[in-house]
């Protein structure tokens, strides 16, 4: 019987109970030995030579290419029809020879690629958040989830965030009926994402107040969205968090601005994926992404910049070669040398995935960090969401604040346009729309950026990014 599904039954008040039972035991009982061994391993192993954390990537890519091989039959039909096997691939050229896994290609042959040999009562289902279309659906062995944990606490530890710490987050699927949750278990205090009025705003502030958690954690626009409103009405930020915790988003600079100046303490983004292909994050002296070599391997497309992740936690759905759809920023180099570590590779940034780029019908793609600059000193408008309609049409959606003067408004917005229009090019005409509210997706997430232009015009039109 799974304890959690009886847990889950139970009334509220008796699960809140267990909650807070759990809650009120140390981290070291807490969180169990997956976790301590993968955490106390990565504390220890962020500081090993690049050649050792080399020689622990092969050692880990060729357990998990015998394991594909012997368990899990997509992989083997791979293998077969190049006439390779797992003991070929010696290294990064090698591992080459192998083809790309995107998601279109993880749906069509999804029974071949579950594992053979896992015990169904092992196993999670998971999906992805579904932003681009349908979601991916996959299995996890439970004992990912407690890696994957230890993997973001390592991060989040260069800025002084240890396990069991409690913290506020901005995130999570919104539900209307109920925008406050404290999960007493993790010591998470949850906020709906949807800052809609000046009461909410206080409210917040309110909650964070009596929480006292030094660290708020939680999508980007959101917390963007929460520090502006803030700023806009002139409330006082009562309590003082040691770093605002990005996650689940890319990360655009007038976020960072905003949250900077709002909250005044460092703001630290980390990149990662539900697939748990590649893990990235910045470290104490630097806002580039070090990818983690002990999570997996990483590759860089050399004409997109398309981030292709070989992830070593999954053995129930292996995801080798696999395409995220994410682009990372130049430059990109094998080492940072501000904070010493040997993490690889390191690149600037993370641009957004493939379909949050405006692509013009000359095929150049414009990356989402060159659309923010014209929407920085917006004084009318609250929300802004852009909506690609066809290669030559985008719509740049607005909720204005309350209360704010229609011609002022509009004047706002026919500039907002004018200043696209120079960004996209004479090609392309920008319209905009005023509406109440812009929607979330089912996992309570804000894409600033909406293409209904189909993929493949994406990939054929790809010139500069």
């Amino acid at each position: 019987m799974n304890l959690r599904k009886v847990i889950g039954k139970l009334p509220y008040p008796v699960k809140q109970g267990i909650k807070y039972a759990y809650g009120a035991l140390p981290p070291q009982i807490r969180y169990g030995k997956v976790f301590w061994e993968t955490y106390n391993f990565l504390q220890k192993s962020q500081w090993w030579s690049k050649e050792k954390l080399e020689e622990y990537q092969m050692q880990q890519l060729s357990k998990l290419l015998s394991h594909a091989y012997k368990n899990v039959p997509y992989y083997r039909r791979i293998f077969d029809e190049r006439g390779l096997k797992p003991e070929h691939i010696q290294d990064l050229d090698d591992l080459r020879k192998l083809p790309y896994l995107d998601k279109n290609s993880f749906k069509r042959y999804s029974k071949d690629l579950l594992a053979r040999n896992t015990n169904p009562k092992d196993l999670h289902r998971t999906h992805t958040s579904g932003t681009t279309g349908k979601p991916l659906q996959f299995y996890q062995h439970r004992s990912e989830i407690e890696r994957e944990w230890a993997f973001v606490c390592h991060q989040w530890s260069r800025v002084g965030y240890r396990p069991g710490d409690a913290r506020v987050e901005l995130r999570g699927a919104v539900d209307r009926r109920k925008f406050i949750y404290y999960n007493p278990g993790t010591k998470v205090l949850r906020l709906a994402p949807i800052i809609d009025t000046k009461e909410r705003v206080r409210s917040y502030l309110e909650h964070m107040e009596r929480f006292g958690a030094k660290f708020l954690h939680g999508y980007p626009g959101a917390i963007a969205a929460f520090a502006f409103a803030i700023r806009y009405y002139g409330l006082a930020v009562p309590v003082r968090f040691r770093a605002v915790l990005f996650a689940s988003e890319a990360v655009y600079d007038w976020e960072r601005e905003i949250v900077r100046e709002v909250f005044e303490c460092r703001e630290f983004a980390f990149y990662g994926q539900t697939e748990h292909v590649v893990i990235a994050a910045e470290c104490e002296y630097s806002s580039c992404y070090h990818c983690i070599p002990q999570y997996g391997i990483t590759e860089i497309d050399p004409d997109t910049y398309e981030i292709i992740g070989t992830g070593f936690l999954n053995y129930a759905n292996p995801f080798i070669r696999y395409r995220t759809t994410d682009i990372a920023s130049m430059p990109i180099s094998s080492r940072c040398e501000k904070c010493g570590r040997n993490y690889f590779p390191v690149f600037a940034k993370v641009e957004g995935r493939l379909e949050d780029f405006i692509i013009t019908p000359e095929g150049t793609l414009i990356a989402p960090a060159i659309i923010t600059h014209p929407f920085k000193d917006l004084k009318t408008v609250k929300d802004t969401q852009i909506v690609q309609k066809d290669l030559d049409l985008v719509v740049v959606r607005a909720v204005p604040w309350a209360g704010k003067d229609s011609q002022a408004l509009q004047a706002e917005l026919r500039q907002l346009c004018q200043d696209l229009q120079i960004i996209l090019g004479k090609s392309v005409q920008v319209k905009w729309e005023i509406v109440e509210e812009i929607e979330r997706t089912t996992s309570g997430k804000f894409k600033w950026i909406v293409s209904e232009v189909s993929r493949d015009s994406l990939e054929k039109g790809i010139k500069e990014i």
